[in-house]
């Protein structure tokens, strides 16, 4: 991301904009629905993504004071995977580049379902942020 920005000089125009969407620095949270209830069971450490979210912010912060980008818009939504079983969630979590599950997360699920087959749904929440920048100068 760092090196993209610099590139703003050479393939934006002034007015031309940047739109910056990424996970926010946050970690993921995993919820049970279950009998019409909502519980949240733990967290999706996201830690080891932080610090190349953080190289991003600073590079934008640097084209802000330069005067090369203004920020224009902000907003943080959720994005939800809903999962239908346990295993589900550990499949979704083994597929993750760095972010690590700690296993009583799944075991804590089992333990609340008691190995009956309810209806159940597992969610997983992260929270990104999208930015427009309008580019001030080339």
């Amino acid at each position: 991301m760092v090196h993209a920005l610099e590139e703003t000089r050479r393939v934006l125009r002034e007015g031309g904009s940047i739109i910056d969407l990424r996970p926010a620095s946050k970690h993921r949270s995993v919820e049970l629905e279950i009998a019409g209830a909502r519980l949240h069971i733990g967290e999706i450490d996201s830690s080891a993504t932080f610090a190349d979210r953080w190289a991003a912010e600073a590079a934008l912060d640097i084209l802000m004071k330069k005067g090369r980008i203004a920020l224009m818009h902000e907003a943080e939504f959720p994005v939800i995977t809903d999962l239908d079983s346990v295993e589900d969630l550990r499949a979704h979590a083994a597929a993750m580049r760095r972010s690590v599950m700690a296993e009583e997360l799944p075991e804590r699920i089992e333990s609340l379902i008691a190995g009956e087959a309810p209806d159940i749904l597992i969610h997983t929440r992260r929270e990104m942020v999208i930015r427009r920048y309008r580019c001030l100068k080339p």
